[in-house]
């Protein structure tokens, strides 16, 4: 088996095979993967201990997510979407046709638009009532509501993003 050209000091672009393209673009795919829903996964844990210690805790807490939502995990997963369609076009586009990426992209879509339309709303009304609360100006059971809600809307996002990467690793046979 021989091994594919690798670029040395001085080389081309040309010298870049498409399997060294390939791995490139993997790497990117799955390092957008841990970080999505390793940080997906911590949310959470972030909640948790906020909602234990309290006042402007619970609301560094939320703040937090939210910047590292908007800075790392949203843009990991617009990796993964892009990432992902040029690995299929890197070996053959009649992988659309497979039923395990088809209903991963069905289930991208909707975790994205789940994501968009119930979590995040959901999540800034938290951090707002949560603010609130931290200043006197809300009571604890309407906390307790948004909380409910946002961590709802949370577990069937995360939800859909696990079935994603079952289906992604595990690729089974579903229909033809």
């Amino acid at each position: 088996m021989t091994r594919p050209p690798r670029i040395r000091p001085g080389g081309t672009l040309a010298s870049v095979s498409k399997g060294d393209i390939f791995r490139i673009v993997l790497f990117l795919h799955v390092l957008g993967a841990v970080v999505a829903l390793g940080f997906s996964l911590s949310y959470g844990l972030w909640i948790a201990r906020g909602d234990v210690a309290g006042g402007d805790r619970r609301t560094f807490a939320l703040q937090t997510i939210s910047w590292i939502d908007r800075r790392l995990t949203t843009p990991a997963y617009v990796l993964q979407a892009l990432t992902g369609v040029v690995l299929v076009l890197l070996t053959d586009v009649d992988r659309f046709r497979e039923a395990w990426l088809e209903l991963s992209i069905g289930s991208y879509v909707l975790l994205t638009v789940l994501a968009i339309l119930r979590y995040a709303p959901a999540h800034r009304r938290q951090a707002t009532i949560a603010d609130r609360l931290a200043n006197g100006e809300a009571d604890p059971t309407t906390y307790a509501e948004a909380s409910g809600v946002a961590r709802r809307w949370g577990i069937v996002v995360t939800s859909l993003t696990l079935v994603i990467l079952f289906l992604m690793v595990w690729k089974p046979a579903l229909w033809t």
